[in-house]
């Protein structure tokens, strides 16, 4: 134990090499004391950053400094941007001139990424303080950043003025059931009725297919025996088998065209936008999953 002890002792000393007498070097215990009073080495206030920056290794201290200047004064200048536009489209937002203002909070687009105020007054714009559904996907993609940038006083005003989309969103979830409903009958009474046809034209397409196989196998098989028979019986037989096969060809093609409708049909009858109830059916879906986007984006996150 006392050994052990001695190494804990050592390794926390510092050592250097001295040459002795003899003209050998032998390492020795350096005792002597650092200062505390390192006040002659120049300290510079470096930026700490939280993602790796390359460029700030390559800088000296009064280039990194000149740099964050820089930086700072382009970020002020930007909020100030920022700022000018909100205020003046809140102006014309209140004025009721909802152009001038989408106008106005245009002009930051981009700019403002991550800015609460920015998202909430775009969202009242687009949807003229919730009266209006003529913009569902472009005011959901504002309240995309209502939900993640607004705060929570924020969302709460919202949520006081959207009691006509609150409405509309309920009225159109209603819609959207009825119209799955009937849509999903309507389809079944066609998959019944398709299912059937395809049927039916893949018997018929197999039908016709076997014995065109047949004579062109045979017309094939005398075609190899032309000159078999001094009597021409192989070229007859050829030619009469061949033209059978030819005739049965276009039966076969003809059940092929059938095949590939019916089967279209079946395919197409699953797709709710192939029929103009379907259609209707999604966009009422659409519709609602851009109310309720917007609506959810009001709620707070306790998670985050």
């Amino acid at each position: 134990m006392a050994e052990e002890r001695l190494i804990d002792d050592d390794k926390d000393r510092k050592y250097k090499i001295r040459r002795n007498a003899d003209g050998e070097d032998e390492l020795i215990i350096d005792d002597t004391e650092t200062p505390d009073d390192e006040s002659d080495i120049p300290v510079f206030d470096i930026p700490v950053y939280l993602e790796d920056d390359d460029e700030a290794a390559l800088l000296t201290p009064e280039q990194l400094a000149e740099r964050e200047r820089m930086r700072a004064e382009e970020q002020s200048a930007r909020e100030e941007k920022i700022r000018i536009a909100l205020e003046k489209a809140e102006k014309k937002l209140n004025e009721g001139d909802f152009e001038s203002a989408l106008y106005a909070v245009g002009k930051v687009n981009g700019v403002a990424d991550g800015n609460g105020d920015y998202y909430c007054l775009k969202l009242k714009i687009l949807s003229r303080n919730f009266t209006d559904f003529q913009s569902l996907e472009d005011c959901a993609e504002s309240a995309d950043g209502v939900k993640q940038f607004a705060s929570a006083e924020q969302k709460q005003a919202l949520k006081l003025l959207s009691s006509e989309y609150e409405n509309r969103a309920n009225e159109v979830e209603k819609t959207v059931a009825v119209l799955k409903e009937e849509n999903e009958r309507k389809k079944a009474e066609r998959r019944t009725l398709f299912a059937e046809r395809n049927t039916k034209a893949k018997r018929n397409l197999l039908i016709s297919v076997l014995p065109f196989f047949a004579l062109a196998v045979l017309a094939v098989i005398f075609a190899t025996r032309l000159f078999s028979a001094e009597n021409g019986t192989f070229v007859i037989l050829t030619i009469v088998f061949a033209a059978l096969a030819a005739i049965v060809l276009i039966a076969v093609l003809f059940a092929l065209r059938k095949y590939l409708e019916t089967n279209r049909n079946v395919k197409l009858n699953e797709l709710d936008s192939s029929t103009k109830l379907g259609r209707e059916y999604l966009g009422y879906k659409q519709q609602y999953e851009y109310l309720k986007r917007i609506l959810d984006s009001f709620e707070n996150d306790l998670s985050r």
